[in-house]
């Protein structure tokens, strides 16, 4: 019974699995289907038709085309679209074709790509201006977001022409129409018309394009090319020409903006020894005192003249002549005659701003400088005082270590540290008393405006302090008046204000007092001492520009009296006191923080003011320093480019 019923079992299960009452079949994968078509089955050569198809069953598609084209070969997705060019006239056949375990099925879709009439599409060519390049315009670099980023957008020059229809590529040229001529200076290159135009005019241009067809087709059309003169040649007028001194080297060059070549012109009276150039250059030595007025003109390359400029050439009996320059450049250096004739040039900032400790002496004979022993520390805005014996007293500045102090020794020509400052200063002023000891006073600190003041003792080689000013002072004048005392006047307080009052130091208590205040508030002025025993203050600047207007002060009454003005506002000038009596003003900054080339000079009684020979180049925050010929050495500075120079020169 057990063994029935096993065959039973055994009999069903073989019957499960080998389906029992017919043979066994795998079942069948069905064949796979693509679709394709075209967004248009006729188009114009050079449009783009978009193609699209899907497909079924399949696990793979391949693109052909008949003719081959480049924008439709190799393997694509199952389904999808695409966006082709047909390549050349007639009809391309694009294929699909797709596999699949079922099989391999494809489908066309016919594109008809005929030749389009050839017609030049170019809108009118710009306008352009005589000297410039034609056309320039920017595009976007790609791949580069030019929305954001404005260094994508990139410069070019040009005016590109452009057509439609016929058989790529183009070819084209252009004639004269009209009985015209081209625009002289501008060529068609492919199919860009570039160049620099030379003339001016309205040009009639015939431009044809020729396709690559056999036989070719031609298109034409006639265009208008306008070139403009550019605009009237214009003369700048400023800086004017300088004043220049009989016998003395005068060079000056008039500019102007314009298309070159530009041609300059003079009419009024010359002044004797100088020539104009038709290239704008007054140049000569003048041999004869007076002003001349002359007027200018300048003629641009195509003809046009500019305004004329209405100058004035003064020529005085003193001025500037160069002479040899120095080897470092500087400014806020110092200056100091030595016993033997010769100048010590110490310290200041170079053209890399770098503070110096080079130092270099200017020989009055051979009008050259030399390289002399280096200070022991590096310093701008420093002092330097010819002491009683015959040593130089370099102290403050600044440099790592404001409060050290240095002596030059004229015979060794070297530098030796001495005793170091109470506290750190620099733009500090510093004046040698009748007793023989420094008064240094003021300036900046290590954080504030100073209002404190030390002596230096020659004979100890130590500071000390003394009685504080009444103000904190920085970039203010001291000035020993005949009587001993030490006239101190404006500069700027600790909290900022430009400042009117003055004070006086007396060496015999060691304390200040203050005195008559100043007509007006000064900072980057100059005091000199006149012969008369008042002092002139020139110049400097108030709490926002420079100023023109002058002062005396008394020492009798302790007063301060308003006195003529100077021609030009100055600030940062140099003063000198000269063997007649006169003040020579050189230099500094104007209104507009520009350097000056100009410079005048005041009366014995420095009541007024009247013009002198200008400096050879623009200066402000030089150095200058009374030679014992009677000349004046001015040294280094900055000019209009703001960077420290090398040059140097002498007014005589």
């Amino acid at each position: 019974m057990k063994t029935s019923t096993l065959l039973v079992v055994l009999t069903f299960a073989l019957c499960l699995l080998n389906a029992c009452g017919g043979s066994h079949t795998p079942p069948l994968q069905a064949a796979p289907t693509v679709t394709i078509s075209a967004s248009s089955g006729a188009i114009t050569l050079g449009q783009k038709v978009t193609l699209t198809w899907t497909s079924t069953d399949a696990t793979s598609c391949t693109a052909s085309a008949n003719p081959s084209q480049s924008d439709w070969s190799g393997p694509e997705p199952v389904s999808g679209s695409a966006s082709v060019t047909p390549a050349a006239p007639g009809t391309i056949t694009y294929t699909l074709g797709c596999t699949g375990v079922g099989g391999n099925a494809s489908h066309d879709a016919p594109v008809a790509a005929s030749i389009g009439t050839l017609s030049v599409t170019s809108s009118a060519p710009p306008d352009g201006t005589v000297g410039q390049k034609y056309h320039p315009y920017f595009y976007c670099t790609p791949g580069c977001n030019c929305l954001f980023k404005t260094a994508c957008l990139k410069k070019a020059y040009g005016f590109p022409l452009n057509a439609t229809g016929g058989l790529t590529p183009y070819s084209w040229s252009w004639v004269p129409a009209a009985g015209s001529g081209l625009p002289s200076g501008l060529d068609l290159v492919g199919h860009t018309i570039g160049g620099i135009p030379t003339s001016a005019g309205s040009y009639q241009v015939a431009v044809t394009v020729t396709d690559s067809q056999s036989p070719a087709a031609s298109a034409g059309v006639n265009y208008t090319v306008n070139i403009h003169n550019p605009a009237p040649p214009a003369i700048n007028t400023s800086p004017a020409p300088p004043a220049g001194a009989k016998n003395l080297p005068y060079s000056y060059a008039f500019t102007a903006s314009g298309f070159a070549p530009l041609t300059w012109s003079e009419t009024g009276k010359l002044p004797p020894g100088l020539t104009f150039g038709n290239d704008g250059s007054l140049s000569g030595t003048p041999t004869t005192l007076g002003a001349f007025p002359l007027t200018v003109i300048v003629t641009d390359g195509v003809g046009q003249t500019s305004a004329t400029d209405d100058v004035t050439v003064e020529i005085f009996p003193h001025g500037f002549k160069a002479t040899g320059s120095m080897a470092s450049a500087r400014e806020g250096h110092t200056a100091t005659l030595l016993p033997n004739g010769n100048v010590l040039v110490a310290g200041g900032l170079d053209d890399t701003n770098a503070i110096l400790a080079t130092a270099e002496l200017f020989d009055p004979v051979s009008g050259s400088f030399i390289s002399t022993g280096s200070m022991t520390n590096a310093r701008y805005d420093h002092t330097a005082t010819l002491l009683p014996n015959g040593k130089v007293l370099v102290a403050g500045g600044d440099n790592v270590s404001g409060d050290t102090a240095e002596l030059f020794d004229v015979a060794s020509g070297s530098f030796a540290t001495t005793g170091s400052l109470t506290t750190p200063r620099v733009g500090h002023t510093a004046t040698l008393l009748s007793n023989g000891r420094v008064l240094i006073i003021g300036g900046v600190g290590a954080a504030s405006t100073l209002d404190s003041a030390e002596l230096f003792d020659p004979s100890s080689g130590t500071f000390t302090l003394t009685g504080s000013m009444t103000s904190a002072r920085a970039g203010h004048t001291a000035m020993l008046l005949a009587n001993g005392k030490v006239l101190v006047t404006g500069g700027m307080d600790g909290n900022g204000a430009v400042l009117a009052s003055a004070e006086l130091f007396d060496p015999g208590s060691g304390t200040f007092a203050s005195t008559g205040a100043m007509t007006a508030a000064r900072q980057d002025h100059q005091a000199t001492l006149l012969n008369t025993g008042e002092v002139l203050i020139t110049g400097g600047m108030n709490s926002s520009t420079a100023l023109n207007s002058a002062e005396l002060f008394n020492p009798a009454t302790g007063a301060f009296a308003a006195t003529g003005s100077m021609a030009i506002a100055r600030s940062g000038a140099r003063a000198i006191l000269l063997q007649d009596g006169s003040t020579v003003v050189i230099g500094g900054s104007d209104v507009n923080g520009q350097s000056l080339s100009s410079a005048e000079l005041s009366a014995v009684s420095g009541t007024s003011f009247s013009g002198t020979g200008s400096l050879t180049r623009p200066r402000r925050e030089h150095a200058a320093t009374l030679l014992d010929d009677g000349r004046v050495l001015v040294t280094g500075g900055t000019d209009d480019s703001d960077i420290p120079v090398t040059s140097a020169e002498l007014y005589q």
